[in-house]
């Protein structure tokens, strides 16, 4: 109980608003349930400096399988959860800035520059060196060693192995700029050329041999990870850097539950709308890997003050076509979990003759260098990771469809930039990267921009015939449905009784506005009597479902209005 109310007493704000409007909501009987009339909550106050440093994590990436796989599944077979919308939505039906995640791209655009940088400030690793190696992991699929840069910051340096070429240190970079842009907290990451001559070994660096324990370092164990890199004709190495993220590590962060040394983390991880949406692209990079071991909390310092948890995602050179052996194995990455047990058990009790997606995988152009990431027998919402991903398994479809609205805005123009970043040098893989990834892109946006309203951005407009409302039409805009084939329809629902009142479409092209009503009920509207009103916008095509983006207003008077919220039902029936 103790630990309940103090938990409660440092809730941060939105938490706080969140919880209260659950309680209130549920506490009432049927009927309109009406936004206040304030601002939409952009930011969350779980940055608060506390001074007890939380203890570090460890994550066991065989027991965290095994438990996602096996016994998780197991007990959730007799375990009825129906599941619930994510928690951490303002009134906008977006997601607040915070710790976790902030608001980017889908927001406030960025510019192509700014798209292929990523997280990156300030100069990069100097490839004239030098560096002093401070470690080194020459064992796993992509090598690497860390080191301390002339510039006295740290990096990891990773090698893209001897089977798909520049493909995993590309994708590193690639596709953690995808995932910043987004709103996701990741490292910066860099292709980066350089001569061996510049590496000096630390006396105190240490090494992993093949039983994990930690051993003296020697050259020996660079000669091991460089026969794994790819090496120009001019005798310099092909790497990624990645930059230490500031503050201290405190191991992974858990897809689920919450963090109990962190008084700011009150919002259990699978309730979290921004972990839910990571599986939008997941789905559209082939982030098979999404595991918690692949996550970071740092504590941050605050001076003076304690510090507060910042958390990333990292590790993304398993993307754009990581490849296993053997290749039936390799062929069913995206498509199945390492251990599906569904899919198992029909492939026994069927003896196989199904046609599973994977049968038909074969190379791309490029051969091994995407391996088997492709259009062809990509389904978005069919796509399943290494192994079950909590967070993700809660995702809702407004889940889905707020990170597709985020990745309409990551236009075919800063994908193009991205992939620049991965300083590929070969045109023709390049092209086929680019082919591959704006393919996916727009069968992940034509799944979750069309069952629940694609319309977004409400705003107010003055003109000399009064306010309107406008919106604009993401289907059309990201190339998803031409404006030819889309249909608009509107009405207001006004008054205590909310009598509905069809509206006549003022514009439909670039964005889709409709004329405000006035409401008179007695007395005219004014601040000391604002009165309310609700506008639904419908945008389809041909038999999309046609459910509306509701936007609910205050009428201050004149030409005076109010977005105070906006929903996205899955139905057509009136308000409340």
């Amino acid at each position: 109980m103790k630990r309940t109310i103090a938990t409660l007493l440092t809730l941060a704000p939105l938490t706080i608003a969140l919880l209260l409007s659950t309680l209130l909501l549920g506490g009432c009987g049927g009927g309109l349930r009406p936004f206040p009339l304030k601002a939409p909550i952009w930011g969350d106050m779980d940055k608060r400096p506390f001074t007890q440093e939380p203890e570090e994590y460890f994550s066991s990436f065989l027991w965290d399988g095994a438990d996602q796989m096996a016994f998780r599944p197991f007990a959730k077979f007799w375990k009825v959860d129906p599941g619930k919308e994510a928690v951490n939505v303002n009134a906008l039906d977006e997601v607040p800035d915070s710790a976790w995640f902030v608001n980017r791209i889908g927001r406030h655009g960025m510019t192509l520059e700014q798209a292929r940088r990523g997280p990156c400030e300030g100069p990069a690793l100097d490839p004239k060196g030098p560096w002093v190696v401070t470690g080194a992991k020459p064992n796993g699929a992509n090598p690497g060693f860390p080191v301390k840069g002339p510039d006295g910051r740290r990096y990891m340096v990773k090698f893209d192995g001897v089977v798909q070429g520049p493909r995993a240190t590309a994708a590193d970079v690639i596709v953690s700029k995808i995932y910043y842009a987004a709103g996701l907290s990741t490292p910066c990451n860099e292709v980066i050329f350089f001569d061996r001559k510049i590496l000096q070994i630390d006396p105190e660096a240490e090494s992993e041999n093949e039983a994990g324990d930690k051993v003296p370092m020697s050259q020996k164990d660079l000669d091991t990870i460089f026969s794994k890199a790819i090496r120009l004709p001019d005798g310099r190495y092909r790497a990624s850097t990645s930059l230490y993220l500031t503050g201290k590590p405190i191991g992974p962060f858990r897809y689920e539950s919450t963090r109990e040394d962190d008084p700011n983390d009150v919002i259990a991880h699978e309730d979290r709308r921004d972990l839910r949406g990571t599986y939008v692209l997941a789905a559209w990079t082939n982030h098979f890997d999404s595991r918690e071991q692949n996550t970071l909390d740092m504590f941050v310092e605050v001076p003076g003050k304690g510090g507060y948890v910042q958390h990333s995602i990292l590790d993304f050179g398993d993307c754009l076509g990581s490849i296993w052996e053997p290749p039936m194995l390799g062929r069913r990455v995206g498509h199945s979990h390492y251990l599906a047990a569904d899919h198992v058990f029909v492939d026994l009790i069927t003896f196989g003759i199904i046609d599973r997606p994977w049968d038909r995988n074969r190379f791309g152009k490029t051969k091994a260098v995407l391996g088997y990431y492709q259009i062809d027998n990509f389904v978005p919402d069919q796509y399943r990771p290494g192994y079950p991903n909590p967070a993700m398994l809660r995702m809702t479809e407004r889940d889905g469809a707020w990170m597709a609205r985020i990745v309409a805005r990551i236009t075919p123009l800063h994908v193009q930039a991205m992939i620049q970043a991965g300083k590929l040098q070969d045109e023709a893989l390049e092209d086929e990267l680019t082919e591959v990834l704006l393919g996916r892109r727009q069968k992940v946006l034509a799944r979750w921009l069309s069952r629940v309203s694609a319309l977004t951005d409400p705003r107010l407009v003055v003109t000399a015939h009064g306010a309107g409302l406008c919106m604009e039409d993401l289907a059309v805009t990201s190339g998803v449905s031409p404006l030819a084939l889309r249909s608009y329809q509107a009405r207001a629902w006004l008054g205590e009784r909310l009598t509905p009142q069809p509206l006549t479409l003022a514009q439909r092209s670039p964005s889709v506005c409709v004329p405000l009503p006035a409401i008179d009920q007695g007395t005219a509207a004014s601040p000391d009597h604002p009165r309310y009103l609700i506008i639904d916008l419908y945008a389809y095509a041909g038999s999309q479902s046609r459910n509306p983006a509701r936007v609910h207003l205050y009428h201050l008077g004149g030409t005076d209005y109010r977005i105070v919220g906006l929903e996205r039902p899955d139905h057509d029936a009136p308000p409340g």
